[in-house]
Formats: structure tokens, C-alpha cells, sequence
């Protein structure tokens, strides 16, 4: 594969963070692997009744609330994107900036080429993703373990703010929705959670005050350039967000598996001796 080509892929790979999103991360939990977003164990719980909607909505309010008092969260996140999946497991941080520091299997990154391992760390802080790659003996990649990658604009801005990148606003969007459906409890492994079924709308995004002003300009980029979406959301007896799938359209689908929220977590850059920039790897593709 031609380097420019492969740096390309691995843009891709970050344009999904501001579309939507192995060895699993620290702490990580074991839900089921997927849960499905069609229900399977239960009959709905049909909500006809004017009560039973403002029950779910304030259900769902809730539920949304849930990651105020949490400032990062161990997870697993899937984004599938035209018949390609990446999965990331590990810390994801918000507030002023989203961070992250996941790992991902090399081969659903197109990275091969550069890093020999299963598995290839990524951070995100500040305005750049980083990966790490395995040093040479000569070229652009001398020594150096990780390669910068500056983040994708979108709409005259960094996709700092997708799905991926911060899970948090997935969360925020269930009190946004409407049409929930009850359709029961399923148990995901050990972790019994109530599975409820809705939709959203870019418009209901929009009049988000709170949500607008926290994703800004890449705002849109939650549904993936769809005017909505099919939501699913498995929660437990306290309220606590287990499982959160959203459909976008027909060819974009983001699954995040919450396990452990916690306080706030930095995600420090690597040093800058021993980074490349992309760009340099991409222009001297033949000492790759």
C-alpha cells in the first residue's frame, strides 16, 4: 500500500471520531459483546398513555443527567462507517476538550505498515490524534514511537466534538429524543439493563442550547450528516447508562459500551522528540 494512501485510511479513521466511533482498555468491564438494538427478550411495553410517555421522558432526563458529576469514562466504543468497523477501548475525557487514550486493532486503522503490534495506541489531546508506530533505523519514523496526526475540520472547525471523541453527548441526546419504547429488561453478561428504543432529530439537537453550544460547529456531525436517528439505550436500576447504540441512515451505525465513569482524567501528549507528523510520513513513503 502506497504511504499516502495509508495516511489517508488513517484520516478516515479519525474523520469517523467527528462523524459519529483485542484487549480491552483499563477497567474494562464485561457487558455482552453486542448487545442488539432489536429487542429480543422481551414484548415492548406499549406507552400509550400520555403518563407512560412523561414517564420515559423523564426517565430519559435522567439518564442524560448521568455523566454530569463524571469527567471521563472507561468504555468501548464501535463506529461502523460504508461496511468498515473500528472499534476503540479504553479512557475517554471531556470538558473543555475532549482526550482520549484507547487502543485499536492496527489492522481496522490500515496501519500495518507502521506498526507491527495487534493493537496500536491512540491518543487524542489538544488539536492532534497520535499513534504509535514502531521506530526505524532511518527516514522520518528515526527513533520516533508515535505519529502525529492534526485533527479533521469540520464546518470551519477541529471534530473535536463527534460521538466518538466524547461519548458524553450520546448520553446528553437521550433527553432529546422522543417515541421511546419499554422493551423490557436483558441482561448484558452479569449487568441486568432495561432496554428502551427511540429516535432524535437534528432539529431537536439543534434547540439543545447546552448540546449546541458544547459541540459548536461540528454539531451536525453527531448524526453523520443524517436528519436522524434510531436511538437505543440499556440502563440499569440506578439510572446508570449501560449501553448506548445509534443508527444513522443507512450506512452509519456508533455503539458505546459505558463501564466505569470517573473524575477527571488528563491525557498528557507524548513528548515532541519523540513524535513525527503524518505529513512527513506521508512524503517519504519509499524509507517506510
Amino acid at each position: 500500500m502506497k504511504m499516502r494512501t495509508l495516511v489517508s485510511r488513517l484520516v478516515v479513521a479519525a474523520a469517523l471520531v467527528g462523524a459519529a466511533g483485542c484487549s480491552a482498555g483499563p477497567g474494562a468491564g464485561s457487558h455482552a459483546a453486542s448487545p442488539s438494538p432489536v429487542p429480543w427478550s422481551a414484548s415492548p411495553v406499549v406507552t400509550t398513555a400520555s403518563a407512560d410517555r412523561a414517564r420515559l421522558t423523564a426517565l430519559m432526563r435522567r439518564v442524560a443527567a448521568w455523566t454530569d458529576d463524571y469527567h471521563s469514562v472507561i468504555a468501548t466504543e464501535y463506529v461502523d462507517h460504508d461496511g468498515r468497523r473500528v472499534r476503540f477501548d479504553g479512557l475517554f475525557a471531556w470538558g473543555e476538550r475532549p482526550a482520549m487514550d484507547v487502543k485499536s486493532p492496527t489492522a481496522q486503522l490500515g496501519l500495518q505498515h507502521l506498526n507491527s503490534a495487534d493493537k496500536t495506541e491512540v491518543l487524542l489531546t489538544g488539536d492532534s490524534f497520535y499513534y504509535s508506530v514502531d521506530p526505524r533505523t532511518s527516514g522520518p519514523l528515526k527513533g520516533k514511537h508515535w505519529m502525529r496526526a492534526p485533527l479533521p475540520q469540520v464546518n470551519g472547525g477541529p471534530a473535536t466534538h463527534g460521538l466518538q471523541a466524547n461519548p458524553e453527548y450520546g448520553v446528553w441526546m437521550l433527553a432529546d429524543a422522543t417515541g421511546w419504547t419499554d422493551l423490557g429488561a436483558e441482561n448484558l453478561d452479569d449487568t441486568v439493563g432495561r432496554h428502551y428504543q427511540g429516535a432524535v432529530t437534528l432539529t431537536a439537537l439543534t434547540a439543545d442550547k447546552r448540546l449546541a453550544q458544547a459541540a459548536g460547529n461540528a454539531l451536525p456531525t453527531l448524526l453523520a450528516g443524517a436528519d436522524s436517528a434510531e436511538l437505543d439505550v440499556w440502563v440499569d436500576a440506578h439510572g446508570k447508562p449501560l449501553w448506548w447504540f445509534a443508527k444513522m441512515g443507512s450506512t452509519t451505525s456508533f455503539a458505546v459500551d459505558l463501564f466505569h465513569f470517573l473524575g477527571g482524567a488528563g491525557v498528557p501528549a507524548p513528548p515532541v522528540w519523540d513524535t513525527v507528523d503524518s505529513a512527513a510520513v506521508a512524503a517519504h513513503p519509499t524509507s517506510i
